[in-house]
């Protein structure tokens, strides 16, 4: 038995250091929402995969600073979740690659507006159409005829914006318009782009054709770094960013190995061991003992509660019933043998405690003359 437990504890020690490396290990972008090297269905990676076989040097950022690198012979791909800083956007509107935003949902009004010099303004959409048509001049949209829909949609501010896949109210799932330095590409929802909805409708064709414009296309997918103050201090301090890369993984083996090391030179608890007494102490004093514990305690429940347990232990045994036998059965037996009501009985064997000493006295008396009856009948 003493095998199975310490075989036991080495597993679970080993589970305990891989759940802990898993937690402190950072998340792959491969397991990211909206991922161009995610291969689940929630991932974008069929689309980086045809863009690379047709020649676009595909290449994935999570830094401000990369993003905004981004050439002239590029387009820069924002996938935007939530709103970016202020510096971060400001940045964003001056790179000189073709801007493409990905309105993926959540709080981007700000982003949306700042990016596109308050020509596109973030709104719902919704349509009785379930493949709503592109609906405009844009080449690039009617190759794709219809996408798959959101719930985000967007509203053009001015008339040099382009909107297609139209709904009701005026928004769309896809607007373009050209700025002082560059041009913008703002489609909304990312249901269109994922895995497992890139071959329906006209999906692949816009996506295709909208990333593919360049020879180079840089998928960024926004970090701290681009989020405002408050959400980054919301998140906490990531100290093992001040350390190397691999201090996570290290600092994880660390735990393992002191895990395993407790275990196996760990002094092991057996079973308590009874002490021997150098003395026999008497009955009487031990009870004596305790009985002025209890009184200087007031621990009148527990006084009344052992001199109930031990009366009926011994009535019982009298009456043939066994020591696990349920109150009601003794009540009643005790009621047909002493021939009191089983309502004193029942009060008198199982009755709450004795609010003072007088009625812890006069328990006991009841208790004794309890026991003096079945002895004079017997």
């Amino acid at each position: 038995m003493k095998r199975w437990l310490i075989g036991g504890g080495v597993l679970l020690v080993l589970f305990a250091g891989l759940v802990t490396a898993a937690a402190l290990v950072p998340e792959s972008p491969d397991r990211v929402a909206g991922s161009i090297t995610n291969p689940r269905p929630a991932g974008v990676r069929a689309l980086g995969q045809v863009l690379l076989r047709d020649g676009v040097a595909v290449t994935q950022v999570t830094t401000l600073a990369e993003a905004a690198a981004a050439a002239d012979d590029a387009t820069l791909a924002v996938h935007l979740s939530a709103d970016l800083s202020e510096p971060a956007l400001a940045r964003l509107r001056d790179v000189a690659a073709d801007l493409v935003v990905i309105n993926a949902g959540g709080p981007t009004d700000t982003s949306i507006d700042a990016l596109s010099d308050s020509r596109i303004q973030a709104d719902y959409w919704w349509s009785n159409q379930d493949h709503p048509t592109a609906s405009c001049t844009d080449p690039d949209a009617l190759a794709a005829g219809s996408i798959t829909p959101s719930s985000t949609g967007l509203r053009g501010l001015v008339d040099t914006v382009t909107t297609c896949f139209p709904g009701e109210d005026g928004t769309a799932l896809y607007a373009q318009a050209q700025t002082d330095r560059h041009r913008l590409t703002v489609i909304a929802g990312d249901r269109w782009l994922r895995n497992d909805t890139i071959t329906a409708n006209g999906n692949a064709a816009l996506a295709l054709r909208v990333f593919g414009r360049n020879p180079k296309l840089v998928w960024y997918l926004p970090g701290a770094d681009a989020l405002p103050q408050g959400q980054q201090d919301a998140t906490g301090l990531d100290l093992f960013s001040l350390l190397p890369p691999w201090s996570r993984v290290v600092f994880a083996l660390l735990l393992a190995a002191g895990a395993a090391a407790a275990l196996w030179r760990g002094r092991r608890f057996g079973g308590l061991v009874r002490e021997l007494l150098p003395v026999e102490v008497p009955a009487s004093e031990v009870s004596a003992g305790l009985g002025r514990l209890y009184r200087q305690s007031a621990a009148r429940g527990h006084a009344a509660a052992g001199l109930r347990a031990a009366t009926v232990h011994r009535v019982a045994a009298r009456l043939g019933l066994p020591a696990s036998a349920p109150p009601g059965l003794v009540v009643d037996r005790l009621a047909r043998a002493t021939g009191d009501p089983p309502s004193a009985v029942e009060a008198l064997c199982y009755g709450p405690p004795p609010p003072t000493d007088a009625a812890l006295v006069e328990l006991a008396t009841g208790l004794t003359d309890l026991e003096r009856k079945l002895t004079t009948r017997e």
